[in-house]
């Protein structure tokens, strides 16, 4: 198994529409937001306003979550929801979505190019994933985090707040348990 911590400061920030999005990861590396040439991207973003548009991603799927604050997403002549923090919704990019949401809001996003099988789990601390085996595992919490990775031996991995863990899954990573967590963890795994 193989792992790596991404730090805040290797993070990418832009300016949107309606306010800041910090990519995380993009895969594979080089890979472009604009060209639509990626196979995933992580990202978080912050507003200036109390609604915005989503821009279309044809081809791609996509994962949301508020982290802080509320946030609303209405999908044109399909349905509108409202989301607790941390309660996630799947909804596909070439849909026409807009969102309502307070200024404080910070959220979460996994776009993964169709076709390809993926993940987007909430754990707090005590909870077990068992991954899928053969892929990418991303772990993001706004706090700093304890875990024990279950391989041929235990493993145990401490991630600093706002921080993005990275692993790659091997047919030996049986399974994560959040041992201490001073917020919810969101784990992404993206099978390649």
């Amino acid at each position: 198994m193989k792992s790596k911590i991404i730090s805040p400061d290797e993070f990418i920030e832009n300016q949107w529409s309606g306010g800041t999005t910090t990519q995380l990861v993009i895969f594979p590396e080089g890979s472009n937001l604009a060209d639509r040439d990626f196979d995933f991207r992580i990202s978080s973003a912050t507003f200036t306003s109390t609604s915005s548009n989503f821009s279309e991603f044809n081809s791609y799927q996509r994962y949301l979550l508020p982290l802080i604050g509320k946030l609303s997403v209405n999908h044109e002549n399909l349905y509108s929801r409202k989301l607790d923090t941390y309660e996630l919704e799947y909804f596909l990019g070439s849909w026409k979505t807009s969102s309502t949401n307070t200024l404080d809001c910070k959220d979460f996003n996994l776009i993964v190019k169709k076709g390809i099988q993926s993940n987007l789990s909430v754990l707090s601390e005590g909870m077990s994933y068992i991954p899928k085996k053969n892929g990418k595992l991303f772990l993001y919490s706004l706090g700093s985090f304890e875990l024990a990775i279950a391989t041929d031996n235990m493993q145990i991995i401490n991630v600093p707040e706002n921080s993005l863990l990275e692993i790659q899954e091997e047919d030996i990573l049986n399974k994560i348990t959040l041992k201490f967590a001073t917020n919810p963890v969101i784990i992404c795994e993206v099978i390649l």
